[in-house]
Parts: structure tokens; C-alpha cells; sequence
């Protein structure tokens, strides 16, 4: 037995009677068969031919007139009120009168067109897995989402207008021009700046900038999506108007104070080594190559500090411009920071670099020498290890270079300890930065506040309720669109050009750490 669905708006309980139109659908293998009321006409004389082809019923107020002809139409629906009650006078199915005294054959849901035309989550969040008419009410929004019935002031918002104005047009492309010469600069300039945070984050900025500007001149209004991410900016610019405030008042030179900063680094890090060249915990190192590697890398140290000295005045021209730019926002200034910790500790990660080539490098050379002893040797065409017999002049010069290599290797571990604890201070630090940007862009206050307001704009699930009859017969339901969970919304409000950080493979981590691999 085919189950029948009539989806009526309630707009009509304030409508005149009229020629109802709109779209039947039937799906053969679920055996349901669905009315689509779109809209109403006053009269036929008023009904274009498109709208002919469309018509699926008649609306009465009171009583059923007394003969009703819709031509050649095999699905038509009969409808009145009575008692601000929606009544099914007749139903004709593919030409034939359904019998309304069986139970649930006929189900008829009362939806408001408002709520579903305004929400803009129902369509791409929605999920029915567990309901049986799931597909319909997706298949309603769509309609609705395309051609708007019943011609509302309500449904007209203020973006809409925005997005329709012919001068608001112009300056939108006028933007785009802009933005779009500024892209094409940052490409040409990209082989200079493409390890620079700051030049990444900007090249997003001008993306998603973009993306809010087509989607207002596509869509002709502001989506949810869009106004939480202009949302998000307009914080993002105030947080970074307030820390530039505290700044001032804490120092009138920034460029001396990161030159203090690198001082406190270098005087730290000089510190450091002088106590890794005697005796750090107690360990009693190979003198003679602790003092080599110490004074290696107190050159690097004196070094890197020599050139920030001497750089001060370009340093100060590009601080200067780093601070106009950290004035679009936190997030630039998060960019800056990052780049300003990497130059900082650049003499860090050379010392890092040094210390991990030679840890990894006398790893495996005790690991080749150890299969030596078992009288094994690595094949490389073959990818694996095979056995070998070596002469005894073989055997003493490896069993003299994995001696050596064995004792120095725990005055390199100690080096590569201390460095690669440096190193990830400073990757976990960078890492930070980039989840703060990450967030501030991403921040979900505006549709939060919509959340908390039930606001039929993010409306992404329906609720059901039946409405009793005393009277036995077709099923009616009255259906709005309600809120998903939270973080269901978030994650649908996510801009499009911002990407997520790349999540830490811990495994492979760990494995760095242990055979000496860069990180």
C-alpha cells in the first residue's frame, strides 16, 4: 500500500481560497508518494503556463465546493479548513479517490515556508539516517531554497538588499581588482618569502577575503558562514588594536626590546654550553671533544649575535613595517611573532642541525660496525641484509672505529639532548602560534550567539509532533525546523579558505628523536 505525504504550508490558514501548485514525487521502491504545495493562486485566470503545468489541488475555507476540475490531473489534492484545522476533502492518486478512513495512508505535514527558506544549514547538515522521511524534508528545502511561494517583507533582510544594490556591486568588484593585483605581487615575491609565517597568513587573509566578497555578489547576501568569519575578523582586528595599546605603554622602542630579548637568549645559551664543556651532572665526558664541539658552537652563538648587532637599523625598518601590518589583527601579529621566534632561535637550530648529523650519523655507523661482529653486511640493491665472512684486517679496523664512535657518542647524545629540548620548545611554540591563528580566524561567536538565540537561520534538524484529531483518518503533523548540536553548527561554519593545521604524528616524532632525523 503506497503511503501518501502532503506537504502543506501553513501560511495558508491567512490565505483566500485558491488554486494550489506545486510538485508530486513518488519514490517506487519506498512505495511513497509526495505533494509538494509551493504556493497559491487567487484564481486560474491569474496562473502563467508554467504554473498550469504545476497545479495539484484547490484550498477552500469551509466546506468542499461542490465540483472541482483539475482537467487531466491523476495526483490532485482537495484541501480546507474548518476550526483553524486543516482538512483533507479528497486525494486523488494516480486518478483514483484514496479511501481517507485508512489510517496513516495518507499523511499530511504542516511545515512554515519561513523557517525553512531562511535556514541555510538544512540542506548541507541535515541527517535522517534514522528517519524515514528524511529525504523529503531535504527535497522540500531544496524547493523552497529556489523559489521563494509566498512573497513575505520578513524574508527580504537587510544583507539581501545590500547584496542586490548596483553601487554595492561595483565597489565589490572595484575590492576584487585590488585584492587580486596584491595576490599577484605575493606570487612574485613568493620565492623570497615562502618560509615567512607572516607571508603565508597573508596570502590566506587576501584568499578569504576573496571568498566573503564572490559569495555577497553570488548569493546577493551575507551567509552564515560569511558573517562568522567577518565576525571573527572584526575581533581579530580589536584584539590586535588593544595588545599594540599595551605595547606602547610597556616599551617605545619594540625594536630594542628584541634585541634585549636575543641578548637574554645568547647570554643564556653561551651559559648553557660553558656548563655542557665541564662536567653537566656529573658525567664525565671526553675532554677533548666536548671542548671542540663547546667552542664550535660558541662561535655560531657569537657569531649570530655579531650580526643582529650590526643589523639593528634594518631591523628597525622592518620591525617598524611588521608593526603597520600587525595592525590588520592578532592573527598578523601571531604571524610576526612566529617569524620573529625563528629568527631569534636561528642559531639554535644550526647548533640543533650540527649536533643531530652527527648524533645520527655515529648512530649509524655503530649500527653497520655492530653487524660486522655478526658477520653480517646491508644489501642495498636487495633492500635487505646478507651474510658476509671478512678478513681479520676488516675486523680489527671495525672493531677500532666502533670502539671509538661508541665512547664519543655520549658526549654527542648529551649535545643533541640538550639542543633537540631547545628545538621542540621552539617547534611546540610555533605549533602554538599557528593553532591561535588557526582559532582567531575560525572563531565561532557570531554563530554561537545564533545557536544560543534558536535562530531559524541555522536551523540544520526538524521536530515532529502530531496533531490529534478526534476524528479517525489521514495522520497530520505539524514539522519546524529546530537547531543541531553546536558543534555540528561550527564545524558547517568553518571558512572555506582556512584550513585546519596539520595534526602531530607522534610515531612519527619519536622516531626522529631516536635514529637523529631532522624535525
Amino acid at each position: 500500500m503506497e503511503t501518501l505525504l502532503i506537504f502543506v504550508p501553513c501560511a495558508l490558514y491567512n490565505e483566500e481560497p485558491g488554486t494550489l501548485y506545486g510538485v508530486v514525487q513518488e519514490s517506487k521502491e519506498e512505495c511513497v508518494k509526495a505533494y509538494f504545495i509551493i504556493g497559491k493562486t487567487e484564481g486560474r485566470s491569474r496562473i502563467s503556463e508554467v504554473e498550469q503545468c504545476r497545479i495539484i489541488g484547490y484550498y477552500c475555507k469551509e466546506d468542499a465546493p461542490c465540483s472541482v476540475s483539475f482537467g487531466e490531473k491523476l495526483d490532485s489534492v482537495l484541501l480546507g479548513l474548518c476550526d483553524c484545522e486543516f482538512i483533507l476533502h479528497k486525494v486523488l492518486n494516480g486518478g483514483d479517490v484514496v479511501d481517507m478512513s485508512k489510517p496513516c495512508q495518507t499523511i499530511c505535514i504542516i511545515y512554515d515556508h519561513q523557517k525553512f527558506i531562511l535556514s541555510e544549514l538544512l540542506l548541507q547538515s541535515m541527517d535522517h539516517s534514522g528517519l524515514m522521511y528524511g529525504d523529503h524534508f531535504k527535497m522540500l528545502a531544496s524547493k523552497l531554497s529556489t523559489e521563494v511561494s509566498f512573497q513575505d517583507s520578513s524574508v527580504c533582510t537587510f544583507s539581501s538588499l545590500i547584496g542586490k544594490s548596483l553601487v554595492s556591486q561595483q565597489i565589490i568588484k572595484l575590492l576584487l581588482c585590488i585584492i587580486n593585483i596584491l595576490l599577484r605581487f605575493i606570487t612574485f615575491v613568493h620565492p623570497v618569502l615562502k618560509y615567512t609565517t607572516l607571508e603565508s597568513h597573508l596570502q590566506i587573509f587576501l584568499q578569504s577575503i576573496i571568498w566573503v566578497l564572490q559569495s555577497c555578489s553570488c548569493k546577493k547576501n551575507l551567509s552564515v558562514k560569511v558573517g562568522n568569519y567577518i565576525v571573527a575578523v572584526i575581533v581579530d582586528i580589536c584584539s590586535g588594536m588593544l595588545i599594540l595599546y599595551w605595547l606602547s605603554t610597556i616599551t617605545s622602542s619594540p625594536s630594542q626590546l628584541l634585541l634585549e630579548s636575543g641578548e637574554v637568549v645568547v647570554r643564556t645559551l653561551r651559559e648553557l654550553l660553558q656548563w655542557l664543556m665541564g662536567i653537566p651532572a656529573g658525567l664525565k665526558l671526553n675532554y677533548a671533544f666536548n671542548n671542540m664541539l663547546g667552542q664550535f658552537f660558541l662561535y655560531h652563538i657569537n657569531l649570530w649575535w655579531t650580526f643582529l648587532v650590526v643589523a639593528k637599523p634594518l631591523l628597525e625598518v622592518t620591525f617598524y613595517i611588521f608593526l603597520c601590518l600587525g595592525r590588520l589583527g592578532l592573527t598578523f601579529q601571531a604571524s610576526i611573532l612566529a617569524d620573529l621566534l625563528a629568527l631569534v632561535s636561528l642559531h639554535i637550530y644550526c647548533i640543533y642541525v650540527y649536533a643531530a648529523r652527527l648524533y645520527s650519523l655515529q648512530v649509524s655507523g655503530l649500527v653497520a660496525l655492530w653487524r660486522l661482529f655478526l658477520g653480517q653486511k646491508h644489501n642495498p640493491l636487495r633492500g635487505r641484509v646478507d651474510s658476509c665472512q671478512y678478513s681479520p684486517d676488516q675486523l680489527f679496523v671495525g672493531t677500532l672505529a666502533f670502539t671509538i664512535l661508541l665512547f664519543l657518542l655520549p658526549t654527542t647524545f648529551m649535545y643533541y639532548i640538550v639542543f633537540t629540548t631547545l628545538r621542540l620548545v621552539v617547534v611546540g611554540l610555533g605549533g602554538l602560534l599557528t593553532r591561535v591563528r588557526y582559532i582567531l580566524q575560525c572563531l565561532p561567536l557570531y554563530v554561537s550567539i545564533l545557536w544560543i538565540l534558536q535562530s531559524a537561520t541555522i536551523s540544520s534538524t526538524v521536530h515532529l509532533m502530531v496533531r490529534f484529531r478526534e476524528t479517525q483518518g489521514s495522520l497530520f503533523l505539524s514539522v519546524q525546523p529546530v537547531c543541531g548540536s553546536l558543534w555540528r553548527t561550527v564545524q558547517y561554519c568553518m571558512p572555506e579558505t582556512v584550513h585546519p593545521p596539520p595534526r602531530v604524528k607522534w610515531g612519527n616524532l619519536l622516531g626522529n628523536l631516536v635514529s637523529g632525523r631532522l624535525i
